[in-house]
């Protein structure tokens, strides 16, 4: 199995952040249903930039379950996506 991993760097107004990190949980909750992890960090030094990382074992469909993608597009409403990257395992 390979495993994948999708980060997310997104700026979020300071005064949305509190309704960002709600949908976020609901991110993380559809990810952990589908078999997969999720986590985020907040900037040390800018509290309106976070770090969303989502990771995922799937062979067979490379890209994020239905319902992974439809709860991320939820978080669009709080703060559109800067760079996304896709990565996946080496061993």
């Amino acid at each position: 199995m390979t495993r994948r991993l999708l980060t997310t760097r997104r700026h979020v107004p300071l005064d949305r952040a509190d309704d960002y990190l709600e949908a976020w949980d609901t991110v993380r909750d559809a990810v952990e249903g589908a078999g997969g992890r999720a986590w985020i960090f907040r900037g040390a030094a800018h509290e309106d930039q976070f770090m969303e990382f989502v990771e995922w074992t799937d062979d067979e469909a490379p890209t994020l379950p239905d319902g992974v993608s439809a709860a991320r597009a939820q978080l669009d409403a709080f703060a559109v996506p800067g760079v996304t990257e896709e990565w996946e395992d080496v061993q």
